[in-house]
């Protein structure tokens, strides 16, 4: 009995543990850069100042452009156009374009 109890408190300590947490490519911080939509984020709720952020230019009534870090062309129907935090912004997709940027896939 007393093996039997020993062995389910080693079960439900070793299956609880953050033994099976693994970083997934984060850097101290918590933080990565997505490729999909080139922004930068956390997986935690600590907010990390970086020392070189891209300023986003204020919204206003027309849209713009989002053109990501790697390179791709947000407008404001993408689906990760709100996610997009550090980019280049244009007037027109076109312009985004001509610069050098793509469309997402």
């Amino acid at each position: 009995m007393k093996f039997m109890l020993t062995c389910v408190t080693l079960l439900i300590f070793a299956f609880n543990s953050p033994l099976f947490a693994h970083s997934g490519r984060t850097n101290a911080d918590g933080c990565h850069y997505n490729r999909k939509t080139g922004d930068y984020h956390c997986h935690n709720k600590k907010k990390v100042k970086r020392s070189n952020p891209v300023a986003a230019p204020a919204e206003t009534t027309t849209s713009i452009v989002k053109k990501s870090r790697n390179g791709i062309c947000h407008d404001s129907s993408s689906r990760y156009y709100k996610r997009t935090k550090y980019y280049t912004a244009y007037n027109s997709i076109e312009e985004c374009l001509e610069s050098g940027g793509r469309l997402p896939k």
